[in-house]
């Protein structure tokens, strides 16, 4: 019968915990890059735009035809309203694989915890499994970081926000967004995870004393 879960088993459930929540914020929070408007309408003067992996805050709508034409700015955040309206194919690629590895992350999360309070969870064959996909996530996650940047040149990014001279790892007039960091911190626990997985099975105990 398994005993209780060792401290390194709790410091595993932790991080583990720690990686999903970095990576769900990261996922969602639209702001992985951004920087003030391109474009040439009194609307948008001043005004931020931030791109995440498939959500994006602040973009400019334009109403009738060409000889009467309303620009308002939607000042609010959103997804795009299909996948192919991601900007890139880089971006789209990123979103897939970032959205995946955040999927697992969670799902390993929430076993660490049940792990905490339920006996025999965290057995030898479950912990290899946990490190396995927590790797597996984290290889996803790297690949998104290096993806990413290749669509800073696409159209709507230069044209709205990070001007002509942005391109693929060239920011242009845009900066980093704080998404993209806790991405990178988000990559890196899931990374300590890993290393920390083999530590998450329980202790045994002899169910007599002799």
């Amino acid at each position: 019968m398994c005993g209780s879960m060792t401290a390194g088993g709790w410091l595993w459930a932790a991080v583990s915990i720690a990686a999903s929540a970095t990576a769900c914020t990261s996922f969602y929070w639209a702001d992985w890059v951004h920087g003030q408007t391109q474009l040439p309408y009194d609307v948008a003067k001043n005004a931020t735009f931030r791109f995440g992996l498939f959500r994006r805050c602040n973009y400019i709508q334009v109403n009738g035809s060409s000889s009467s034409q309303s620009v308002y700015l939607k000042a609010e955040c959103g997804r795009y309203e299909n996948f192919n309206d991601i900007p890139s194919v880089y971006w789209q690629s990123s979103t897939v694989l970032f959205g995946l590895a955040t999927g697992v992350l969670v799902l390993v999360a929430l076993t660490a915890f049940f792990a905490l309070f339920l006996e025999d969870v965290c057995n030898k064959t479950l912990s290899t499994t946990a490190g396995i996909l927590q790797g597996l996530s984290g290889v996803c996650m790297i690949t998104t970081l290096f993806l990413f940047p290749l669509g800073w040149g696409s159209t709507t990014v230069k044209g709205e926000a990070c001007g002509p001279g942005a391109g693929q790892y060239s920011l242009g007039a845009c900066s980093v967004g704080v998404a993209y960091y806790i991405a990178i911190a988000a990559t890196v626990v899931a990374i300590v995870s890993t290393i920390l997985s083999p530590l998450s099975q329980r202790k045994k105990t002899n169910d007599y004393v002799i």
